[in-house]
């Protein structure tokens, strides 16, 4: 759930992009419309004059624009290939980006706000001035709930997450006795959707399809009118506004929002005056708990954080558990081996209510993370230099610029990974379990319990290194520092419940001389495949 807030930008799976495009702008007795709109758009963007330069003594990377649009991927791979431990340059479809390397991220990553800023820069990259995408002076507030309320009550929602889980997959996910094709990402998109909303507005509000459509459609909508806006240069963004019809489309969602959430609401603040009231246990509570007394009858700032929440968190999560599907189908070994774990953790009911049962599932942490690491985002760390900051290696980076790390170069480094074009799925379980035996050498040299105490700290530190939740200067896919996303543990219990869910219930492969499906790539945001089928299978038992 990477963060919209603090830590979002063009790196963010908000959608299936490629797919979504063709479906909802190129459609209908508007085609010829559209494409004179596009062909319009298509000769400002290309002939534009090229902007001043900020004056980053760094070599460029040169590709061309329309390559950067279908092909980031390749591109960060291929220059991070040349350049390495260099700063570099390249000119992407949406302007000049400075390229910081892993070894040089720690140097920038605690920089204050006011020198060097994530939040412009997202500002900025989401064109919040027009889509909205901002929770602006909420923004603190909303990361404060995301860290200490839901983070700190995953386990006690976790039983309402699996009802959620149970209840869609027997309404939705086909029977499959036999060996079964399924179209497994639209499906994931509305499963997330349904067990974030549980937490997010409560059971009231969850299952209403309604709701679910603008929960889903608000970040898709969005991202399609950033697209449209870049392709005018900014000077006349407040003119082109007015021909981007998505733009009125995220006005009229925040209405519905608004609508849908004001009577449930001022429900809960009039049955507040009742005695012996039991507040729901939601972010919409949690929220409106947070928001001073004059905000608590704003209903379209509560609406709005609501979508932004689901913007930032139901597409990434999605796409993330469906890429891990698309891997246990091709890596048959590992379904027995995470589902013997599953066993093991979850043998019961109660089990999936217990406190630590989802950080005992080592191996499917272990599983996720390598597949986010060669799935996941093509860049990271999006930031925007507001002070001239000089670097060690002697490099200047001037105000206005805008920096960005390439993550899918990093992915594939065998400094930092070894094979790392090789996917293994118990990658990161043998990691921590290398890690074991020295801190367990260290904490046996210790004869005091403050000694001892310290080595278990130590030990439990190794180990998170390694976990799909941790960050660090090579493991970005969250963002870094304190603009990390502050979702990701959400994430982190949704997709694991998901997943062994349904490891100990179907059977999953792909059809006999298949590969694994594509992803979809469209300017710097990488997807898996909505239209690939994996064949899957019920099991006799679990």
């Amino acid at each position: 759930m990477p963060s919209m807030v603090e830590n979002g930008g063009p790196r963010t799976n908000f959608t299936l992009v490629t797919d979504v495009l063709p479906n909802q702008i190129l459609v209908g007795s508007r085609l010829s419309y559209y494409v004179a709109f596009g062909a319009i758009l298509l000769c400002i963007w290309l002939f534009q004059p090229p902007k001043q330069k900020c004056g980053v003594s760094a070599p460029f990377y040169k590709a061309s624009r329309l390559k950067w649009m279908f092909s980031a991927d390749a591109l960060v791979k291929d220059s991070y290939a040349k350049f390495r431990d260099s700063v570099y340059q390249i000119k992407t479809t949406e302007g000049v980006r400075t390229i910081i390397p892993a070894s040089l991220v720690g140097e920038l990553k605690g920089l204050p706000e006011d020198t060097l800023s994530a939040r412009t820069a997202v500002r900025e990259a989401m064109l919040s001035e027009y889509t909205k995408l901002c929770a602006g002076a909420h923004s603190d507030t909303l990361s404060l709930l995301l860290k200490c309320k839901m983070t700190g009550q995953l386990a006690r929602m976790t039983p309402q997450l699996k009802e959620e889980l149970v209840h869609i997959i027997a309404t939705e996910f086909p029977e499959c006795e036999e060996w079964t094709p399924f179209k497994i990402q639209p499906f994931m998109v509305r499963t997330v959707a349904r067990l974030s909303g549980r937490v997010f507005v409560g059971p009231t509000l969850n299952r209403v399809e309604e709701w679910m459509d603008i929960s889903i459609n608000f970040a898709i909508t969005a991202f399609i009118a950033v697209i449209k806006l870049q392709f005018f240069p900014p000077w006349m963004r407040p003119v082109a506004q007015y021909l981007v019809s998505e733009l009125s489309t995220v006005e009229k969602d925040l209405e519905k929002a608004k609508a849908m959430l004001t009577p449930i609401i001022e429900e809960r603040i009039r049955d507040e005056e009742t005695p012996g009231y039991e507040k729901p246990d939601d972010f919409a509570q949690w929220l409106l708990d947070a928001l001073p007394e004059d905000q608590k009858r704003d209903y379209y700032i509560q609406g709005k954080v609501q979508l932004l929440l689901s913007a930032a968190s139901i597409h990434t999560t999605s796409n993330l558990t469906t890429d891990c599907i698309y891997d246990l189908a091709v890596h048959q070994d590992m379904q027995e081996i995470l589902r013997e774990e599953a066993r093991e953790v979850l043998g019961d009911d109660e089990a999936w209510g217990r406190k630590d049962s989802m950080a005992r599932l080592k191996k499917l942490d272990s599983f996720i993370k390598e597949s986010q690491r060669l799935s996941g985002n093509v860049t990271s760390f999006i930031r925007k230099v507001m002070k001239p900051v000089d670097l060690s290696d002697g490099t200047h980076l001037p105000a206005g610029t805008n920096l960005l790390a390439p993550m899918a170069g990093i992915a594939v480094d065998e400094r930092y990974y070894a094979d790392p074009t090789t996917f293994d799925g118990l990658r990161f379980w043998k990691l921590r379990q290398q890690q074991q035996p020295q801190q367990q050498a260290e904490s046996d040299n210790h004869d005091h319990d403050h000694d001892e105490t310290a080595a278990a700290a130590a030990t439990t530190a190794a180990n998170g290194r390694w976990q799909f939740t941790s960050i660090g200067d090579a493991s970005m896919n969250f963002g870094l520092g304190k603009h990390a996303c502050p979702g990701r543990f959400f994430a982190d219990c949704e997709i694991k419940m998901i997943l062994a869910y349904l490891l100990l219930n179907y059977d999953v492969r792909l059809r006999d001389g298949e590969a694994r499906p594509a992803p979809n790539m469209f300017m710097m945001t990488k997807s898996p495949s909505m239209t690939a089928e994996i064949l899957f299978r019920r099991r006799s038992c679990s």
